[in-house]
């Protein structure tokens, strides 16, 4: 079932346990009280086709509140991971090959009708633009994209991380629907703007499990454990205390919820949210200074013996390129550590066509891992993505030469 953008944030501000005025969810989603009379009625009606049952009840002086027979039911389109990781390998694609162009084949989707395709091509363009102000631009026979360098690098980085993400989540059996997963990737960069820092696998996915699951149990009147629950101990509120910003990251997330679900949750809730953020938090500073030490090292061992020179520092303009393997390898050694592969769906077509810088940067990396003291090592997947930033560096440098180049010859021309 296919329902608009309305009607999902109005499933969404429901749930199976307490009734909810047509005066809180109009204020809630802007509209008026009859919109959201016409909204229950429309939603009833898609459902009903399929269920024969209203999925919206409602009962007067009360207001609305969920069919406890949907309980386990998803009436709502969950993410499609496999269609996300195909247009995050075309997103990839387009922003290493930036400032060049494309062949328009690389978006002749297969086994999609021409509406679909355009559509996937509408939500490549919304998305670019929208997280990373980057504009996907369409000729005949070329596609590219506009955009800073620095906006181009931010999201060649998260995209990365968004396709192992989306791997995990699949692997762990959490479907989402759209309204879910864009909630939830605003908590979880909430995080980590508190702590100043990405928060890698697994700890992400840790994070958006227990917010997920507070918000299922909470949507359908599952909280009951919680009257069992003793209170805050002098120790824990100390705990709170004597680490505000995550404690204040909590107590955000936490009205971030009751907004969203349009429904108190319990004080103790925002105790449990804080001890994930903690932990998180706390682990990720056990292995951060060392991450940070052995990624430094492994993103200047990659620079010196690709290029054959003694020092990073001697090859033009290599602070872009350095930041780029870094960046990438911080995150990589924390998959490693936990025993985690990524997925490159890039990686035969990389083999090919940068066949040379592949098997130069697999060389090194062979030398990396024998120095490794991790069980899983870095495998061509991660040497991939590797050789497509050294491509990228040599595109920037091609574009530099063509601008002086340019200049030389207007100069002579005076």
């Amino acid at each position: 079932m296919v329902f608009s953008t309305n009607e999902s944030n109005l499933l969404n501000a429901l749930n199976y346990e307490t009734f909810t005025s047509a005066n809180e969810l109009a204020s809630q989603l802007f509209v008026s009280n009859k919109t959201i009379y016409r909204l229950v009625k429309k939603i009833n009606v898609i459902v009903q086709e399929s269920y024969q049952k209203p999925l919206v009840l409602s009962e007067a002086g009360k207001g609305y509140i969920l069919n406890s027979a949907f309980i386990h039911v998803n009436v709502q389109p969950s993410v499609n991971y496999k269609e996300e990781n195909e247009l995050n390998d075309v997103l990839l694609s387009l922003l290493f090959k930036h400032p060049n162009k494309e062949s328009r084949k690389v978006f002749r989707f297969e086994y999609v009708s021409e509406s679909t395709a355009d559509r996937l091509i509408k939500k490549l363009d919304k998305r670019l633009f929208n997280d990373y102000q980057i504009r996907l631009r369409l000729s005949q026979d070329f596609v590219w994209v506009e955009g800073r360098e620095q906006d181009v690098r931010k999201a060649i980085h998260k995209i990365i991380l968004e396709t192992h993400h989306l791997s995990a989540l699949e692997e762990i059996g959490i479907r989402l629907n759209e309204f879910d997963k864009h909630f939830l990737d605003k908590q979880l960069g909430l995080l980590e703007e508190t702590i100043g820092e990405t928060i890698n696998y697994p700890y992400d996915i840790t994070l958006y499990t227990h917010i997920y699951m507070l918000i299922k149990r909470y949507r359908e009147g599952d909280a009951a454990y919680l009257r069992k629950q003793e209170p805050l101990e002098q120790e824990e509120r100390k705990l709170m205390e004597a680490n505000k910003r995550l404690a204040e990251a909590a107590s955000q997330i936490k009205w971030n919820i009751e907004r969203y679900l349009n429904l108190e949750l319990s004080e103790i809730e925002e105790f449990f949210i804080f001890q994930n953020l903690y932990s998180i938090n706390i682990q990720e500073r056990e292995s951060s200074n060392v991450d940070k030490s052995l990624a430094e090292l492994i993103a200047n061992t990659l620079i010196i013996k690709f290029f054959n020179i003694s020092d990073k520092s001697l090859l033009p303009s290599c602070r872009s390129l350095y930041e780029d393997i870094y960046q990438h390898t911080l995150p990589m050694l924390s998959r490693l550590r936990h025993g985690i592969t990524v997925e490159n769906n890039l990686l035969e077509e990389e083999k090919v066509e940068f066949r040379d810088t592949f098997h130069k940067l697999k060389q090194i990396v062979a030398e990396i891992n024998a120095e490794l003291m991790f069980d899983t090592k870095i495998e061509e997947e991660e040497i991939g993505y590797l050789t497509l930033y050294f491509e990228k560096y040599k595109i920037s440098k091609d574009q530099a030469k063509k601008r002086v180049a340019g200049m030389f010859d207007r100069d002579r021309n005076v």
